[in-house]
């Protein structure tokens, strides 16, 4: 039973580690929006923390989330983690309570770090944005967790206490 972590920073038992820069924990360079190196049905599991948002929404989001589909077997299970628009934006406009250096960090989790040319997010979801373009990729039993308790990762992200991640676990439908 394989398993894809898309974008993994950290080596794993039983995980594969895809990623768009080369790297020590990296077992297949490539890009997110293409899994043709894998053939249909290769996965039990996917999983991507805060990778969905770097894809447009017009052109890109549904056709990757339907390619990641695609390399799942049936029945497979799909963890996706994004930040969450929602709790973010309630955050950021909390001028009264965060200085100008705590909005601005907000911020850069809202739009990127652009740390490099893959740290830009191009798209905001929320958990009705989120289901609505799971679904249209094929995905059902959508269900939000507080925790995925697999990696220790940008999933688990507190600020000030506050968790900024949207969690979902969905289903390969048939």
């Amino acid at each position: 039973m394989r398993k894809l972590h898309i974008g993994g920073h950290v080596r794993a038992d039983g995980w594969e580690v895809l990623d768009a820069n080369p790297g020590p924990v990296v077992d297949h360079v490539g890009d997110a929006r293409d899994l043709s190196q894998f053939a249909d049905e290769t996965f039990a599991a996917v999983y991507a923390s805060h990778v969905v948002e770097h894809l447009d929404y017009k052109d890109e989001l549904v056709t990757t989330l339907r390619e990641w589909r695609r390399v799942m077997s049936a029945g497979g299970t799909l963890y996706v983690s994004v930040p969450d628009l929602a709790r973010l934006s309630s955050l950021f406009v909390l001028r009264d309570q965060l200085d100008l250096q705590e909005r601005f960090h907000v911020m850069r989790m809202m739009f990127g770090g652009h740390a490099d040319r893959y740290d830009y997010h191009v798209v905001g979801l929320d958990q009705d944005f989120l289901a609505t373009f799971l679904a249209d990729a094929g995905f059902s039993n959508l269900k939000r967790v507080a925790s995925f308790g697999l990696f220790n990762d940008t999933s688990e992200m507190l600020f000030k206490g506050i968790p900024i991640s949207l969690n979902v676990i969905a289903e390969k439908s048939i």
